[in-house]
C-alpha cells in the first residue's frame, strides 16, 4: 500500500540518490514510467550511474537522446521513478525539463531535471501481510564495473554541475 510521503525526498531516499556513493548503487536499477502518447505507461530502466539528486526537490537524469522515454518526456513533461531496494520502495512524481540535448560526456545521452511534485512509500498492510518485505530491487550485471563505474562517475559529475 502506498502512502504520500511529501513533496520532496525523505533522507533515507536523498542519501541513496544523491552519487555520494557510487559503488553503493552498482548494478541496481530505477525504473522509469513515462506517459505515451496513447496515455499508457511506458517503462524504462536507468542505472544508479545515470540518475542523481541535486537536492532534495530535483533529480537529475541522463537518458539515451532518441528513445521512446526521452521523447515522451519532451512531449509530456511527466516522468515517475521507482525505486526499489531491500526493505524499501518509493515512488518519485515530477515535472521534467530538457536542460541539454546531448551531453557532453556522454553523446548519446540527453539531461533532464526533476522537479519532485510527489514521492510516495510503499509498503506491506501490516494487517494482510504483517511477515511480507521487500527483499531485493531490480539488478543487472557487467562484464566490465571498473569502466562502467568510471563513466557513471563521469556522467554524474556532469549532472550536478
Amino acid at each position: 500500500m502506498s502512502k504520500l510521503v511529501g513533496a520532496e525526498l525523505p533522507e533515507e531516499l536523498f542519501l541513496k540518490l544523491n552519487g555520494a556513493d557510487l559503488e553503493a548503487g552498482a548494478g541496481k536499477v530505477i525504473l522509469l514510467s513515462t506517459p505515451d502518447a496513447a496515455g499508457w505507461p511506458h517503462m524504462a530502466m536507468l542505472s544508479y550511474f545515470e540518475v542523481v539528486a541535486k537536492d532534495r526537490c530535483n533529480i537529475r537524469l541522463a537518458t539515451y537522446k532518441n528513445s521512446t522515454t526521452t521523447n515522451n518526456m519532451r512531449q509530456t513533461g511527466k516522468l515517475t521513478l521507482s525505486i526499489i531496494d531491500i526493505g524499501m520502495a518509493y515512488y518519485v512524481k515530477g515535472r521534467v525539463r530538457e536542460i541539454k540535448a546531448e551531453m557532453e560526456g556522454a553523446r548519446h545521452n540527453s539531461m533532464w531535471n526533476m522537479e519532485v511534485e510527489q514521492v510516495l512509500s510503499d509498503h506491506a498492510d501490516e494487517q494482510m501481510e504483517a511477515t511480507a518485505y521487500i527483499a531485493a530491487g531490480v539488478t543487472y550485471s557487467s562484464l566490465d564495473w571498473p569502466a562502467d563505474l568510471l563513466r557513471g562517475k563521469v556522467v554524474l559529475k556532469e549532472l550536478l554541475e
